[in-house]
């Protein structure tokens, strides 16, 4: 593979790669980090299962996060 092939597309092999790689764990870390401080059950799977998602398990874990208080 070359070059040319992994920036074919205006470099979109590229920006996804680096989306998997930063945005995800980026997103896991925060979950587990916020489930610790919250003290809630199974931090690790909370972040794992969150961060596979990516945004959309990052806006429903925020969405009831903020809502399941009230």
């Amino acid at each position: 593979m070359d070059a040319q092939t992994l920036t074919a597309g205006n470099g979109a092999v590229v920006r996804i790669a680096l989306y998997l790689l930063v945005f995800w764990p980026t997103v896991g870390y925060y979950v587990y980090w916020d489930s610790v401080r919250r003290e809630q059950n199974r931090p690790i799977a909370r972040g794992i299962a969150v961060g596979f998602l990516g945004l959309a398990g990052l806006m429903l874990y925020v969405f009831r996060r903020d809502y399941s208080n009230r």
